[in-house]
C-alpha cells in the first residue's frame, strides 16, 4: 500500500494505542515515550514517531526513540512530516537517536538533518522461552533480589537458568541540533 503523508492527518497518539501499533509494526516493539506523533489515514494510524525527554548534563535533550509505518504500507514523506512537526512545536536543544546497524543504514537520519556521531559496541539480548528480552531487564541486581547467588555474574546466573544470549552489531548514534 502506498499513501502520501500530505493526505494524512497528524495526530497525538495515546500511550496504549502507541504500544499496540509498535508491537504490531516495529521490530523492537513498544517503548517508553512522552511524545507520540502519528499520521492517520481514513481513521487508521499508518505512521508513528515517538520521542522521550532526556536529562543529561542540564541539556534540553530529546531522543527520537521509534519511527515506523504500518507493515506493508509505504507512507511517503511520513518521517519528515512528523519530525518537522516535532521540531516546530517542541522546545529542545538537541535530539539524539540510534540506528541498529543490523537492520538500518541510517539514511533516514541523514535525510532529516541529523549528524552521525559514532558506532556503539555490539549489544546483546537474552532469549527466554523463545522471546528476546533486553539485557537491562535481567540485570544482576534484579536476579539477586530474586534469590540468585550474588557471587556469580549476571551472565553466569542467566546461563545457569538455561537462557542464552544473542548479539547485535552495534548502533549508529545520530544527533540533531536546533
Amino acid at each position: 500500500n502506498k499513501i502520501y503523508a500530505r493526505n494524512c492527518k497528524l495526530i497525538k497518539i495515546e500511550s496504549n494505542k502507541k504500544d499496540i501499533f509498535l508491537d504490531n509494526n516495529h521490530i523492537q516493539g513498544k517503548c517508553t515515550s512522552s511524545v507520540n506523533l502519528g499520521l492517520e489515514y481514513n481513521g487508521e494510524i499508518v505512521s508513528l514517531m515517538t520521542f522521550g525527554k532526556r536529562s543529561i548534563n542540564n541539556k534540553n535533550e530529546f531522543e527520537l526513540i521509534r519511527f515506523c509505518n504500518k507493515i506493508n504500507t509505504v507512507v511517503i514523506g511520513s518521517a519528515s512530516k512528523l519530525f518537522k512537526h516535532f521540531i516546530t512545536n517542541y522546545n529542545f536543544d538537541q535530539i539524539i537517536s540510534f540506528a541498529d546497524t543490523s537492520h538500518f543504514n541510517g539514511n533516514l537520519y541523514k535525510n532529516l538533518g541529523f549528524d552521525y556521531i559514532h558506532r556503539t559496541k555490539p549489544n546483546y539480548w537474552w532469549v527466554i522461552d523463545g522471546i528476546r528480552h533486553h539485557r537491562f531487564t535481567w540485570n544482576k541486581k534484579r536476579l539477586v533480589k530474586e534469590g540468585a547467588n550474588p557471587i556469580k555474574t549476571g551472565v553466569e546466573i542467566m546461563y545457569d537458568r538455561g537462557y542464552y544470549r544473542i548479539f547485535g552489531c552495534g548502533q549508529d548514534k545520530y544527533i540533531y541540533y536546533k
